[in-house]
């Protein structure tokens, strides 16, 4: 499915072996580490990870992955907005992409992990109404962890 935002965006789904997710998950993750350093948690991509890829004029920007958790529990993983494409918005419409994809397959609940450097994602994330919450494994030894959850509107 491909939808168009506005003129020259557009939004579909890619695995997480597509080329232009694996490049920006790999962009993503040397960000962090440059970031935290050792202190970044390392998790693997899970197969099970669906994405949404965000293109402007058809080159990828930004993508976002839906983890099925639980029966109802899905989580945000490997947000990530290129620096040339930031400042734009794209990242709440990736956000609103992943709830949306959620809701459609019955998930009733989001939760997702970030790090305290991440201001921008810190923001985005509590003005979109997620809550802070104990973090969750693998997560819960990692002091570069904060987790947050969301409860879906259906």
């Amino acid at each position: 499915m491909t939808v168009e935002l506005i003129e020259g965006m557009e939004l579909c789904a890619a695995p997480g072996t597509d080329p232009a997710v694996v490049a920006l998950t790999t962009a993503q993750q040397a960000e962090l580490a440059a970031m935290y350093g050792e202190a970044q948690p390392l998790v693997a991509l899970h197969p099970d990870i669906s994405f949404t890829l965000l293109l402007l004029d058809g080159t990828p920007v930004g993508c976002v992955g839906l983890q099925p958790v639980a029966s109802e529990l899905g989580e945000v993983k490997r947000m990530y907005v290129d620096p040339s494409a930031r400042g734009w918005g794209l990242s709440r419409i990736l956000l609103d992409a992943v709830e949306s994809h959620a809701r459609s397959i019955g998930l009733t609940r989001l939760r997702l992990e970030t790090g305290p450097e991440q201001r921008a994602a810190l923001a985005l994330y509590t003005n979109h109404g997620y809550l802070p919450t104990p973090p969750y494994p693998p997560f819960e030894n990692e002091p570069a962890s904060l987790c947050f959850a969301k409860d879906l509107q259906l």
